[in-house]
């Protein structure tokens, strides 16, 4: 996770220089964060077990003067593992659906963000497996740096929490997951 963090603020350093020296916009350092915006994400921590996902995510956002509001979605697949009671529980994929709200300042937007998140556990022991969806809320905050005046990049911190569910394997265990996931990202804004 440390070397995810590292090569994601060595990439934004890189970048930003780049893109200052080649003098990005006509207006200067502001930023219009309106509008759609795709783009691709790595995460890594512990929900219930720890690992790695890959995802995409996406979004709308208005900028009224330096405040930035927007919705946030994403779906992550990998795998985020631990033994428990005996068996093995696994999220292989994650997403969410969140409102975000920042402050705007130069080519920075921080902000907070918070809402629904959902994930698809397994749980094996002695032979059995069983499989559920599970819900729950998110919420976290990070930075956004525009690169150039389409692409940017993000790092954020998301607490996830879902809900206890009953797995039949092996007899039954009730599992609930919660945990922390640093994230980063590059974003492409319509």
């Amino acid at each position: 996770m440390k070397s995810l963090i590292v090569a994601f603020l060595l990439t934004v350093t890189a970048c930003l220089a780049q893109a200052r020296a080649a003098d990005m916009s006509e207006t200067g350092d502001a930023v219009d964060w309106s509008g759609p915006w795709v783009g691709v994400l790595g995460s890594a921590g512990r929900i219930g077990g720890d690992g790695a996902m890959l995802g995409v995510a996406g979004g709308y956002v208005v900028q009224f003067d330096q405040i930035v509001i927007g919705i946030d979605g994403d779906v992550s697949g990998g795998s985020l593992d631990a033994r428990r009671f005996g068996g093995r529980f696994e999220l292989d994929a994650a997403g969410g659906i969140r409102a975000r709200v920042g402050y705007a300042f130069d080519r920075f937007v921080l902000f907070g963000t918070g809402g629904l998140a959902f994930a698809s556990a397994g749980y094996a022991r002695a032979g059995d497996r069983d499989r559920k969806v599970m819900f729950g809320w998110s919420v976290g905050g990070g930075l956004d740096v525009a690169l150039t005046e389409r692409l940017s990049a993000r790092a954020e911190y998301l607490y996830v929490d879902l809900d206890r569910r009953g797995f039949d394997s092996g007899g039954l265990s009730l599992i609930g997951a919660s945990g922390g996931l640093a994230r980063v990202g590059v974003n492409y804004r319509f």
